[in-house]
């Protein structure tokens, strides 16, 4: 993946989405992504912004309670929370790594929880607050 900004930061949601939408363009089928960061640091937001710029016009919430949510664009988008479930042997069962292929993306929020279970070329995306609504998005590529 190579893209021309490796950390930013925003302010505003819009610009948070506004950061996945740019983020989007450089995406391919088999790519997973890692977001963390603590809550309320834009980590949905940016994935509506991915959504977007790949045409999706539905309505996209954090799957916190469902686990996994996925989204049919020119890709299809697997985004799963991590948050209320951090038992590995649980993703196993649920069957994580079917979802590991390469005409799917995969967006993972809070996967510092099951990292022993990524991919080894995992992109790992950073979100942190800096106050007053601003807040920092790292790239690791």
């Amino acid at each position: 993946m190579k893209i021309g900004w490796k950390g930013k930061q925003t302010k505003e949601a819009n610009e948070t989405s506004a950061l996945g939408t740019e983020f989007s363009k450089f995406l391919e089928g088999g790519d997973v992504i890692s977001l963390v960061g603590q809550l309320a640091t834009g980590k949905t937001t940016f994935i509506k912004g991915v959504l977007s710029g790949l045409g999706y016009k539905e309505s996209v919430t954090s799957p916190t309670f469902t686990l996994v949510n996925e989204y049919l664009t020119k890709f299809t988008i697997i985004h799963i929370d991590c948050y209320r479930e951090e038992n590995l042997d649980r993703w196993i069962q649920i069957g994580l790594h079917d979802y590991f292929n390469d005409e799917n993306i995969v967006f993972i929020e809070w996967a510092d929880k099951i990292i022993d279970i990524l991919p080894k070329d995992t992109i790992s995306i950073k979100f942190s607050h800096l106050g007053n609504n601003n807040r920092k998005i790292e790239l690791d590529i």
